[in-house]
């Protein structure tokens, strides 16, 4: 491994534990607030369903805003600007007690958020050396989501016995103390003095000096972004949006139970097991996944195979399996999940990567905005479909929309050159 790219190993586990630390006060929040809603100052349970869902509304269009704040400002100010933010956001968790106020908190972190993933997807193509876009890709998304791991592990072991008020304050303190040691050895804006100049010799022009919904759909002419942005909005709909909203409540009605060392496991622990285990084998399987990837001539084609697993996997989900056969449907789900998540980022530094450093920006936050929209419809347009039809028909939906754009991805053979 040479200089270049264990340097560019190093600033990507950087960001990525940035990351972590700075989302354990989101993850937190999903385990606790629930459950203490009126300690929070909330009238209702609608209002917490609001608050864990406006952040990621609010970053729609706040991520077109912060990519072109990125043209004036550096990626390591703006990951310095993005820490900041979640550090009082989740200090703020601790003393706010009206609806209105959580509001405004809640869409500071979403403003946080989109600094910190754009700057990281920023930073990974500025890094990328000789296609190893998958490992660098793998190694930030397996990492990155130990925030979450930890941020809900807190929450659900301490919730009861410090409150959520304690737990807010003791995780931004957290933050405090550790991101100031990896800032400072970040050193992501030396490497794109030194990019910038290969980046643009090499580059497939789009117009630039365009209005941004001009230069937008200038994008989509572009070859292989359409069909990255159409798999891009199904994997967020259906793992982001889809799976992890419907995981606890469809365990718990199908009444999904085991018996561990004399110890029935309920379905809402069986599903809160299941989403740690996700996180927590996050470090291994999605660098291997990205390294799997690059050493690929064709990415598409391991994104293919996933998409026709993942569908077979969904539509026996919701079969009348035992809970043993169940759960691992929903391990080899959740393991699809993990997969495609890396495979997707890949490919979009790929197709990226052929563009210029403008452009290639453009592209990652199209890309970013689809994942959010896909993220924020999932869950709504899920539990819509449960309500009309049942959970059959979420998972059997979902099954068809993943094996249809498989089936067109096997016949059109984009990404043929990625």
């Amino acid at each position: 491994m040479d200089k270049s790219t264990l340097r560019g190993k190093k600033e990507v586990l950087r960001i990525s534990w940035i990351t972590a630390l700075c989302l354990t006060g989101d993850s937190m929040l999903y385990i606790v607030l629930p459950l203490y809603w009126k300690e929070a100052g909330l009238d209702s349970l609608v209002q917490v369903g609001i608050l864990l869902s406006v952040n990621r509304l609010v970053r729609l269009p706040l991520n077109p805003i912060v990519s072109r704040i990125y043209r004036h400002i550096s990626l390591r100010q703006g990951m310095l600007a993005a820490v900041m933010l979640a550090i009082l956001t989740t200090a703020s968790y601790g003393f706010i007690d009206t609806f209105p106020l959580w509001i405004a908190a809640r869409c500071v972190w979403g403003l946080a958020w989109s600094f910190l993933r754009l700057g990281a997807y920023y930073a990974i193509l500025e890094l990328c050396r000789d296609r190893n876009e998958g490992r660098l890709f793998g190694l930030y998304n397996g990492h990155y989501r130990l925030g979450s791991l930890v941020g809900m592990l807190l929450g659900g072991t301490l919730a009861e016995m410090l409150g959520l008020r304690a737990i807010a304050w003791l995780l931004s303190a957290a933050t405090v103390c550790g991101v100031p040691f990896l800032l400072r050895g970040l050193r992501i804006d030396d490497v794109k003095k030194n990019s910038v100049r290969q980046t643009e010799e090499a580059s497939v022009p789009i117009p630039q000096k365009r209005s941004g919904t001009a230069a937008f759909m200038t994008m989509l002419k572009t070859k292989d972004v359409p069909w990255l942005l159409a798999a891009a909005l199904g994997s967020a709909m259906i793992y982001e949006g889809m799976l992890t909203s419907t995981l606890s409540n469809y365990a718990e009605t199908r009444h999904a139970s085991m018996t561990v060392l004399g110890f029935t496991l309920g379905g809402a622990f069986i599903a809160g097991g299941l989403q740690a285990l996700r996180w927590g084998w996050g470090p291994f399987l999605s660098p291997f996944i990205g390294s799997l990837s690059d050493r690929q001539s064709n990415k598409a084609r391991l994104l293919t195979w996933t998409m026709g697993i993942a569908a077979a996997l969904l539509f026996l989900f919701p079969l009348p399996l035992p809970t043993w056969g169940w759960i691992v449907a929903a391990v080899g789900l959740l393991m699809t999940s993990t997969c495609t998540t890396t495979l997707m980022d890949a490919l979009a530094g790929s197709v990226s990567g052929t563009l210029s450093l403008h452009n290639r920006r453009t592209v990652m936050t199209s890309y970013s905005v689809t994942l959010d929209v896909g993220a924020a419809l999932g869950p709504a347009l899920s539990f819509w479909v449960v309500q009309q039809a049942g959970y059959p028909a979420v998972y059997w939906g979902a099954a068809a929309m993943w094996l249809g754009l498989c089936c067109c991805f096997f016949v059109a053979k984009p990404f043929a050159k990625q």
